[in-house]
């Protein structure tokens, strides 16, 4: 695997704001998801992916009379609608326009495809979603997209790093973007139960939340293990005991030099090791 693009080019606490713009920008592609695609058991029908050619997050396909997805450029912060082939059938920019004025562009545009608008709304969420004035009407930012390209390039990067994983790991779910708290992961499940649970271990990136505000990669065991009983992690990777458990490794802690990459495979290989270990 290559291509990783350099992260820490900004200082990872000062991207809050950005982040939560974004989290903001995807709920269009939530909204479409949720609404208008056949449900999943894992709820998988609302989350996104990223496309690595095309660099967009991305909905799954709506099988509307014309099939399409809805797509979001994130450095420019441009909402998309694509067809079923990839190719750009119509675009709107959201700098300086509200949530609002997004979602109407959008029904305009995929209603002539075949959509079903009565079904379509946002999504509402738990007390848990960050706040935001563009809750409240707010227009999206237009001078951010130095910000926005540097955490776009934790979910690029992330991406690339779970596909590999996923590639030589047995039980392994799809890669996904969670519009409900903004991470991408994957799950792997495993073939047996601990206390009649299932036995799962979820691995991924937030690009920050209320436990830590910038990025940061994920290990999480479940059932969570007892917390004494934890191990050392490589790649300066620590564990989370507080609330939930699970094994992080921060972007404040990443290097600054060519071994970003091997840094965050390294804490993701160690957290996965031991979190099979602590789950037998």
């Amino acid at each position: 695997m290559n291509g990783w693009q350099k992260v820490r080019n900004i200082d990872p606490q000062s991207l809050t704001e950005t982040r939560i713009q974004l989290h903001y920008a995807i709920q269009f592609m939530a909204a479409v998801g949720n609404f208008l695609i056949e449900p999943q058991p894992d709820y998988s029908h609302a989350s996104l992916t990223w496309n690595s050619e095309l660099k967009v997050f991305v909905s799954s396909l709506v099988t509307a009379e014309q099939p399409f997805y809805v797509a979001l450029e994130p450095i420019s912060l441009t909402s998309l609608v694509l067809d079923a082939q990839g190719n750009q059938l119509a675009e709107f920019s959201l700098p300086q326009k509200n949530l609002n004025d997004g979602m109407n562009w959008l029904k305009q545009t995929i209603e002539p495809l075949g959509a079903d608008l009565a079904k379509l709304n946002f999504v509402t969420y738990p007390d848990d979603f960050p706040d935001s004035a563009i809750a409240r009407g707010a227009t999206f930012n237009s001078n951010d997209e130095a910000k926005r390209q540097e955490l776009t390039a934790y979910f690029a990067n992330t991406n690339s790093i779970l596909q590999a994983v996923s590639t030589r790991t047995e039980g392994t779910s799809s890669v996904h973007i969670w519009p409900h708290h903004f991470d991408i992961a994957m799950l792997i499940s495993l073939p047996y139960t601990k206390k009649d649970e299932a036995v799962s271990i979820g691995v991924g990136m937030s690009p920050g939340d209320g436990s830590y505000d910038r990025p940061y990669w994920y290990v999480t065991p479940w059932p969570y293990p007892d917390p004494t009983s934890l191990t050392q992690l490589a790649g300066g990777g620590i564990w989370h005991t507080e609330g939930w458990v699970g094994a992080i490794l921060t972007a404040s802690q990443l290097s600054q030099g060519e071994e970003q990459q091997a840094q965050v495979e390294a804490f993701l290989d160690s957290a996965i090791e031991a979190s099979l270990e602590l789950l037998k």
